[in-house]
């Protein structure tokens, strides 16, 4: 059975124009889906990934203004 993760693209006014919800197998990597979901989503300035009410990490387009770590 596979682990359910959330992703929320925030704008940079922090709206969020939408939510994905994803169920991964072993061995796959939300960090790799939620880089692929922010170049998909122009309007958005990143992607918090969410392990059901803990928030693992964001996913930002410049690292450097967020002050976040990208994982990986």
């Amino acid at each position: 059975m596979g682990k359910t993760y959330t992703f929320v693209g925030l704008s940079a006014d922090g709206r969020s124009p939408f939510v994905d919800i994803r169920v991964f197998e072993n061995g796959e990597d939300p960090a790799i889906h939620a880089r692929g979901v922010l170049d998909e989503h122009r309007s958005c300035a990143r992607i918090e990934v969410w392990d059901g009410h803990v928030r693992l990490f964001t996913v930002g387009r410049d690292l450097a203004d967020t002050g976040e770590v990208a994982p990986g």
